[in-house]
């Protein structure tokens, strides 16, 4: 009887320890880049849809570290470096335009340098070499990086 009353215990238990409400909410922020003309398009010409991106976080400590990084001027922050999942996400676009990846949320985070393979465009590498960076390189840190501002869904 009394291992009935603790396996009932603990079964109630674990039905209200998978409470359904939502975690912490995500919060999104553009992605901008500190020297766009470098990056051109092999025929020569820039493609608007490198220009930013959109990352969302619900990591209280990213989140006051990207506070924090916003009260500086441009040239002094941090670059992002994140881990690529396939899907815009509902999220990452650039005006119009839906990206085919995006950051897994909660793991990426800010950092002052990353490996050179890591470095790249939003649009003219991962998204129209997507199966390339998602299969093998698997994260995406581009070197001109930084968190321009926060923004809503």
């Amino acid at each position: 009887m009394l291992r009935l009353c603790v396996l009932s215990v603990l079964l109630f238990t674990m039905a209200c320890s998978n409470d359904p409400s939502p975690g912490p909410a995500l919060r999104y922020y553009e992605v901008g880049f500190t020297d766009f003309t470098d990056e051109r398009k092999p025929d020569g010409t820039d493609d608007w849809r490198d220009t930013s991106f959109i990352v969302a976080t619900s990591n209280a400590q990213l989140i006051r570290k990207i506070t924090e990084q916003l009260a500086l001027p441009v040239a002094q922050r941090q670059i992002v470096n994140g881990a690529l999942v396939a899907g815009s996400g509902n999220y990452n676009r650039n005006g119009s335009y839906n990206f085919k990846w995006h950051f897994k949320e909660d793991d990426w985070h800010l950092t002052d340098m990353s490996a050179e393979a890591l470095d790249g465009r939003p649009y003219s590498d991962v998204d129209l070499h997507n199966a390339y960076w998602l299969d093998t390189v698997k994260r995406f840190s581009p070197w001109h990086s930084y968190i321009k501002k926060e923004v809503t869904p």
